[in-house]
């Protein structure tokens, strides 16, 4: 099965005007939204050499997960005739821990016409995923609400046709930003890619927005990822093949290609089902004021934990997290029980995920040694 790299290889030598934007590169400007851009104008090309222009920095972050990949990506995809000369433009970055939120946003123009906006999704720090929690009874979050102020901005910028797109929370935002669009502006965009994000609120999937635009949404969910299941689409959804398992399927990188898309799975793994309905029930035992002190509380005791970023948040740490939920009282015995439930299948989860790449990992070097 082929990646990212396998396809730059096979497609990278087309250009954008001989070969139309296809979901795989809408996942590619996906993960390229991870990326601080300079806020000036610059081709792919331009920005990897400047990238790699840069001296190290000892006060720069070391790259977690998937994110540490993706300078390797930008270097690959200035090598193509297909990428390198993609104008990149109007990058745009907030990071607030007082107001919570975390949203980034970038646009590339693939051609003079049209234009791919995407949203970052959540990164490493625990403020984005606050946001994401906050979902759970918010009509509308910070960053959602940025995210449409952006895309209206744009859209009385430049001229053209525009695809959205996210990866993680960034689909979302992708989808809310086309959602929330002056219905006249709403027909310039002529699709949106949801890559493994969350859903939305109910009054969010029942809008008539909503259900206007929901022909050009494109949702992709891997096979055992518990990401794109959090929350309503309202629509239908693709699920598809990864090289990873469980909650690592989250990571684009890992997920498998055939030509110009995804190879599509029978459909999603019965852990993350389980997950999904006992998630679902939870959330319809719990009120909006009760889901709000909930939040507060369970990323003040995350904190505690000493956990910094998502790559922190071990087993142990979780159960920590979970130990000191106990002590909360102020949610009702049936509420606690659903959330137990939850809590108790993404520890299996975890668990699976963590025995099944140890044991790849072993049966990988096995075979080494016998070849």
């Amino acid at each position: 099965m082929a990646d990212i790299y396998e396809y730059l290889k096979w497609r990278g030598d087309l250009s954008f005007a001989r070969s139309a934007v296809n979901p795989i590169d809408t996942l590619i400007f996906s993960i390229l939204s991870y990326l601080d851009f300079p806020s000036e104008e610059h081709t792919i090309a331009e920005l990897a050499q400047m990238f790699a222009m840069e001296p190290p920095s000892e006060e720069q972050p070391e790259r977690l997960g998937f994110f540490a990949e993706i300078p390797h990506l930008l270097e690959e995809l200035a090598q193509t005739k297909r990428y390198a000369p993609v104008t990149v433009q109007h990058f745009t970055a907030v990071l607030d821990q007082h107001e919570s939120i975390q949203f980034a946003s970038v646009v590339f123009s693939v051609k003079k016409q049209l234009h791919v906006v995407a949203f970052r999704g959540t990164d490493t720090h625990l403020v984005g995923w606050k946001e994401d929690l906050l979902m759970s009874f918010m009509e509308e979050v910070p960053a959602q609400k940025k995210a449409a102020t952006f895309l209206q901005q744009i859209c009385k910028e430049l001229t053209g046709k525009f695809i959205l797109t996210g990866h993680s929370k960034g689909g979302n935002l992708a989808v809310y930003a086309g959602v929330r669009l002056d219905p006249k502006e709403q027909k310039r965009v002529s699709a949106i890619y949801n890559h493994d994000g969350p859903g939305f609120h109910p009054q969010v999937i029942e809008s008539e927005a909503y259900q206007r635009m929901i022909k050009v949404m494109h949702t992709y969910i891997p096979q055992s990822s518990i990401v794109g299941i959090l929350l309503e689409h309202g629509g239908n959804f693709t699920p598809i093949e990864s090289s990873q398992v469980s909650i690592l399927q989250h990571d684009p990188f890992s997920w498998s290609i055939e030509g110009t898309q995804f190879i599509v799975s029978e459909r999603l793994s019965k852990g993350v089902l389980a997950l999904k309905e006992a998630i679902r029930s939870w959330l319809n035992q719990v009120d909006p004021k009760e889901r709000s002190a909930f939040v507060e509380t369970f990323c003040e005791l995350i904190s505690a934990t000493g956990a910094e970023t998502l790559e922190d948040l071990s087993r142990d740490k979780l159960q920590s997290a979970y130990t000191i939920l106990r002590a909360y009282t102020h949610m009702s015995k049936e509420s606690r029980r659903h959330l137990k439930k939850s809590m108790d299948l993404l520890f299996e989860e975890s668990k699976k995920s963590f025995t099944e790449t140890i044991f790849g990992s072993l049966l990988q070097k096995k075979k080494q040694i016998e070849a």
